[in-house]
């Protein structure tokens, strides 16, 4: 049996009109963990995740699979992502920071 682990996803992302927190944050990094048998895979799924989420992917930030020393050595807060991406294939945090008076508001 071939063990898949969780590849790692970080992208730069705006809120869209439809995200609630849209006039409050100008943007975040969504970082997103899932199980896939490529990186190409991963990315769209992490992707199309990110866009149900009502965020739009701005710039790609990067890549990596995960390896179980990796895995063992995982921030408490990227710990609970992993196990959350273990039940359910996929998950993601979005670590925003708010507007202020230069940007510009998305309507």
């Amino acid at each position: 049996m071939v063990t898949i682990y969780p590849v790692f996803y970080q992208f730069e992302v705006q809120p869209t009109t439809q995200n609630n927190q849209v006039q409050e944050l100008a943007g975040a990094i969504a970082t997103v963990m899932v199980f896939a048998d490529t990186e190409e895979v991963g990315r769209a799924r992490s992707s199309r995740y990110v866009a149900r989420q009502h965020w739009k992917i701005v710039q790609f930030k990067r890549v990596l699979r995960m390896s179980p020393k990796q895995l063992a050595n995982l921030q408490s807060h990227f710990h609970s992502l992993y196990q959350k991406a273990e039940q359910f294939g996929i998950a993601a945090q979005f670590d925003g920071w708010t507007r202020h008076g230069c940007h510009v508001s998305q309507r």
